[in-house]
């Protein structure tokens, strides 16, 4: 045997391997350019993988460098005679398709990472739901102290909407604050992680006009409503029920009349109980009349009984910082639901196994692959230049 036979044949494994990889990448590169021209259904899942496809030219050139290092070392071999007890006779054809098959199998695993996809087309996905307008009473007598000696009224009624929120599904729901006059804090939507950030938002200090209109709360839900757009409603009035004004009932029938129907939730005790008093968010004392006399509140249930009663509602009474809607939860989902929303939007089949097979079958290829030479392959190599 003669040297040559123990060594690798850089220049014909390298001209080989660079022209199959560039071959092959250049198929499947006029293949992406042609599918992402003319058919508008193909992408790719994981652009930002498509960086790792940088693994192809230093794998490529990893593995020339790899044969050099080799033949440098078989050069310390100084003794032919002795090639044939240490090392076995080395076929470069096989070497280059065992090269070729590792950089096909990782360029298609990496395609499968990649993941091209098809579209199979525009699909309909229909919203159901109601609308719900949140009517929340942040008058100064929902800073009283009853429900819980360390959160006032509002708090626990913020907690109860929350809790609310989060056994929501598909509806929309918006925000009303009231005092002496009410204001749209948040229009109707289905983004609850919007409802809740406004929600968070809420304090006192909103309304300069204090007093409580639950009458002007229930118009202002009323006039966020499209009334002839079909579907079905609800407002739900957090209060202590001291309405100054008592024309709630009439706004209440009037939301029923409408096919609106008005829930209330209690907050508060019928005991009675002081109202702290706060300037720039520090506790300054107690509220107190014109007079200097202290400020007492409490809750009147009875109102709150009676709004419910006419609007067709449920009533719901808070005890301490809990407030079970499950009640009224129940309520709200006897009411249908009705279309709220319609979008087209594309799905795709992801066609990633086909790479990866295509990959696999080049990786167990590769493991089969030796580099000694025998049989034909052997033969052949005897006539490379």
């Amino acid at each position: 045997m003669s040297e040559k036979d123990f060594k690798y044949s850089l220049k014909t494994i390298s001209i080989s391997v660079l022209v199959s990889v560039v071959l092959l990448w250049s198929i499947l590169i006029s293949l992406y350019f042609y599918l992402a021209k003319n058919v508008n259904e193909f992408r790719l899942e994981n652009k930002e993988y498509v960086w790792f496809l940088l693994i192809i030219p230093i794998l490529t050139l990893g593995i020339i460098i790899n044969l050099i290092w080799k033949n440098k070392a078989l050069k310390k071999i100084s003794d032919v005679r002795l090639a044939p007890f240490l090392i076995k006779p080395i076929s470069s054809i096989k070497t280059f398709f065992k090269s070729f098959f590792l950089i096909s199998a990782i360029s298609f695993m990496l395609i499968a990472l990649i993941n091209p996809q098809y579209g199979k087309g525009k699909q309909k996905a229909v919203s159901e739901g109601i609308e719900i307008m949140i009517a929340l009473d942040i008058s100064n007598s929902m800073r009283a102290l009853d429900l819980d000696p360390k959160r006032d009224r509002l708090k626990v009624a913020k907690m109860a909407i929350e809790l609310l929120i989060n056994n929501l599904h598909g509806d929309k729901i918006g925000i009303v604050i009231f005092a002496g006059e009410a204001h749209v804090q948040l229009p109707l939507t289905t983004d609850y992680g919007v409802a809740k950030m406004f929600l968070s938002s809420i304090s006192p200090d909103m309304i300069s006009n204090q007093g409580t209109s639950i009458s002007k709360a229930i118009n202002t839900c009323m006039q966020s409503f499209d009334i002839q757009n079909g579907v079905n409603k609800a407002i739900i009035v957090m209060s202590d029920g001291e309405d100054f004004e008592g024309e709630a009932l009439l706004e209440a029938q009037y939301a029923l009349d409408s096919n609106v129907i008005v829930n209330t939730v209690g907050m508060g005790t019928t005991n009675g109980t002081v109202i702290p008093d706060y300037k720039n968010g520090v506790r300054i004392g107690l509220k107190t009349d014109g007079n200097g006399n202290t400020v007492m509140t409490k809750l009147n249930e009875d109102m709150l009984k009676e709004i419910a009663q006419t609007g067709g509602g449920s009533y719901t009474l808070a005890q301490g910082t809990h407030v079970n809607l499950e009640g009224l939860l129940d309520n709200i989902k006897t009411i249908e639901k009705t279309e709220l929303d319609t979008q087209f939007y594309a799905t795709y089949d992801s066609q990633y196994q086909w790479f990866l097979g295509i990959g696999l079958f080049f990786l167990i290829g590769h493991f089969f692959f030796t580099t000694k030479r025998s049989g034909i392959i052997h033969k052949l190599q005897d006539y490379e230049v």
